[in-house]
Protein backbone atom coordinates (compact mmCIF):
# COMPACT_ATOMS: atom_id res chain seq x y z
CA UNK A 1 0.00 0.00 0.00
CA UNK A 2 2.22 3.05 -0.69
CA UNK A 3 5.89 4.96 -1.13
CA UNK A 4 6.16 6.76 -4.52
CA UNK A 5 9.13 9.51 -4.19
CA UNK A 6 9.03 12.46 -4.15
CA UNK A 7 10.82 16.06 -4.05
CA UNK A 8 13.29 15.68 -0.97
CA UNK A 9 11.85 12.34 0.55
CA UNK A 10 8.67 9.79 0.24
CA UNK A 11 5.95 11.42 -0.44
CA UNK A 12 2.71 8.84 0.16
CA UNK A 13 -0.45 7.65 -2.19
CA UNK A 14 -2.03 4.80 -0.87
CA UNK A 15 -3.43 2.06 -3.14
CA UNK A 16 -6.41 0.15 -2.22
CA UNK A 17 -6.02 -3.25 -1.94
CA UNK A 18 -1.96 -3.68 -2.62
CA UNK A 19 1.09 -3.63 -0.58
CA UNK A 20 4.53 -3.53 -1.96
CA UNK A 21 3.81 -2.24 -5.35
CA UNK A 22 6.26 0.67 -7.09
CA UNK A 23 4.22 3.55 -7.49
CA UNK A 24 5.19 6.81 -9.30
CA UNK A 25 4.14 10.40 -9.37
CA UNK A 26 3.69 10.31 -13.78
CA UNK A 27 6.01 13.03 -15.13
CA UNK A 28 2.96 14.21 -17.39
CA UNK A 29 1.38 15.68 -15.48
CA UNK A 30 3.05 15.74 -11.57
CA UNK A 31 0.25 15.74 -9.17
CA UNK A 32 0.60 17.08 -5.67
CA UNK A 33 -1.10 16.57 -2.78
CA UNK A 34 -4.67 17.71 -2.40
CA UNK A 35 -5.59 16.99 -6.21
CA UNK A 36 -7.47 14.74 -7.30
CA UNK A 37 -5.74 11.45 -8.91
CA UNK A 38 -5.92 8.24 -10.40
CA UNK A 39 -3.85 5.51 -10.71
CA UNK A 40 -3.08 3.00 -13.50
CA UNK A 41 -1.41 -0.40 -13.40
CA UNK A 42 1.20 -0.09 -16.43
CA UNK A 43 2.77 -2.97 -17.67
CA UNK A 44 6.13 -3.71 -15.84
CA UNK A 45 6.17 -0.10 -14.17
CA UNK A 46 3.63 -0.89 -11.15
CA UNK A 47 1.26 1.91 -11.01
CA UNK A 48 1.60 5.31 -11.97
CA UNK A 49 -0.30 8.11 -10.43
CA UNK A 50 -1.96 10.32 -12.56
CA UNK A 51 -4.17 13.92 -12.29
CA UNK A 52 -7.95 12.88 -12.69
CA UNK A 53 -7.44 15.69 -15.29
CA UNK A 54 -4.71 14.53 -17.18
CA UNK A 55 -5.26 14.36 -20.99
CA UNK A 56 -3.15 10.79 -20.66
CA UNK A 57 -5.31 9.38 -18.29
CA UNK A 58 -8.51 9.38 -21.11
CA UNK A 59 -5.74 7.34 -23.48
CA UNK A 60 -4.85 5.22 -20.84
CA UNK A 61 -8.18 4.31 -19.19
CA UNK A 62 -9.22 2.42 -22.42
CA UNK A 63 -8.79 -0.71 -20.49
CA UNK A 64 -10.73 0.37 -17.21
CA UNK A 65 -9.31 -3.10 -15.59
CA UNK A 66 -5.97 -1.29 -15.22
CA UNK A 67 -7.67 1.47 -13.23
CA UNK A 68 -6.78 1.54 -9.38
CA UNK A 69 -8.13 3.38 -6.71
CA UNK A 70 -5.23 5.63 -5.09
CA UNK A 71 -5.42 8.17 -2.45
CA UNK A 72 -3.14 10.66 -0.32
CA UNK A 73 -2.03 9.65 2.85
CA UNK A 74 -3.12 11.90 5.39
CA UNK A 75 0.29 13.02 6.59
CA UNK A 76 2.73 14.10 4.02
CA UNK A 77 5.65 16.40 4.66
CA UNK A 78 6.67 15.49 1.12
CA UNK A 79 7.57 18.48 -1.46
CA UNK A 80 6.10 18.35 -5.17
CA UNK A 81 7.48 20.07 -8.43
CA UNK A 82 5.03 22.44 -10.21
CA UNK A 83 5.69 24.11 -13.19
CA UNK A 84 4.11 27.97 -13.63
CA UNK A 85 3.69 29.86 -16.50
CA UNK A 86 3.62 33.41 -16.81
CA UNK A 87 2.95 35.94 -19.84
CA UNK A 88 3.81 39.63 -18.81
CA UNK A 89 4.87 42.69 -20.03
CA UNK A 90 9.02 43.06 -20.58
CA UNK A 91 9.48 45.77 -17.16
CA UNK A 92 12.82 46.14 -15.58
CA UNK A 93 12.69 44.45 -12.50
CA UNK A 94 9.65 42.31 -12.82
CA UNK A 95 11.49 38.93 -12.27
CA UNK A 96 13.27 40.28 -9.57
CA UNK A 97 9.27 40.63 -8.06
CA UNK A 98 8.05 37.50 -9.22
CA UNK A 99 10.78 35.44 -7.41
CA UNK A 100 10.83 38.05 -4.01
CA UNK A 101 6.69 37.00 -4.25
CA UNK A 102 7.95 32.98 -4.72
CA UNK A 103 10.23 33.54 -1.51
CA UNK A 104 8.38 35.15 0.66
CA UNK A 105 5.51 31.95 0.20
CA UNK A 106 8.14 29.98 1.58
CA UNK A 107 8.95 28.00 -2.11
CA UNK A 108 12.15 27.23 -3.59
CA UNK A 109 12.65 27.93 -6.85
CA UNK A 110 14.38 24.98 -9.26
CA UNK A 111 14.58 26.13 -12.60
CA UNK A 112 13.73 29.65 -14.24
CA UNK A 113 13.54 30.01 -17.95
CA UNK A 114 12.53 33.53 -18.93
CA UNK A 115 12.37 35.51 -22.56
CA UNK A 116 11.20 38.44 -23.89
CA UNK A 117 9.79 38.78 -27.92
CA UNK A 118 9.71 42.31 -29.77
CA UNK A 119 6.79 43.17 -29.09
CA UNK A 120 8.09 43.66 -25.53
CA UNK A 121 6.02 40.80 -23.88
CA UNK A 122 7.58 38.35 -21.41
CA UNK A 123 7.19 34.44 -20.90
CA UNK A 124 8.38 32.93 -18.07
CA UNK A 125 8.93 29.24 -16.78
CA UNK A 126 9.41 28.54 -12.94
CA UNK A 127 9.62 25.21 -11.56
CA UNK A 128 8.82 25.55 -8.17
CA UNK A 129 9.09 22.63 -4.72
CA UNK A 130 5.23 23.26 -3.08
CA UNK A 131 3.81 21.12 -0.36
CA UNK A 132 0.28 20.83 -2.15
CA UNK A 133 -2.63 22.37 -3.83
CA UNK A 134 -3.09 24.95 -1.44
CA UNK A 135 0.01 25.98 -1.70
CA UNK A 136 0.38 26.38 -5.15
CA UNK A 137 -2.98 28.24 -5.66
CA UNK A 138 -1.24 30.84 -2.51
CA UNK A 139 1.74 31.49 -5.06
CA UNK A 140 -0.16 31.99 -7.91
CA UNK A 141 -2.33 33.88 -6.10
CA UNK A 142 0.08 36.52 -5.35
CA UNK A 143 1.89 36.15 -8.54
CA UNK A 144 -1.30 37.40 -10.01
CA UNK A 145 -1.47 40.84 -8.35
CA UNK A 146 1.94 41.96 -9.13
CA UNK A 147 2.16 44.95 -11.94
CA UNK A 148 2.94 43.65 -15.50
CA UNK A 149 1.92 39.90 -14.87
CA UNK A 150 -0.85 39.17 -17.82
CA UNK A 151 -1.73 35.59 -16.83
CA UNK A 152 -0.48 32.80 -14.61
CA UNK A 153 -1.51 29.37 -14.79
CA UNK A 154 0.17 25.59 -14.51
CA UNK A 155 1.60 23.53 -17.38
CA UNK A 156 -0.15 20.96 -18.28
CA UNK A 157 1.11 17.92 -20.04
Amino acid sequence: MRKTLGIGGESRVTVKGLDNVMIYLARCCRPIRGEEIVGYITRGKGISVHRADCSNVQRLLFDPERRIEVGWEKRDESLYEATLLIDSEDRQGLLARITNAIADEKTNIRNVEARTSEDRKGQISIVLDVRDRAHLERVMERLRKLDGIRRVERARS
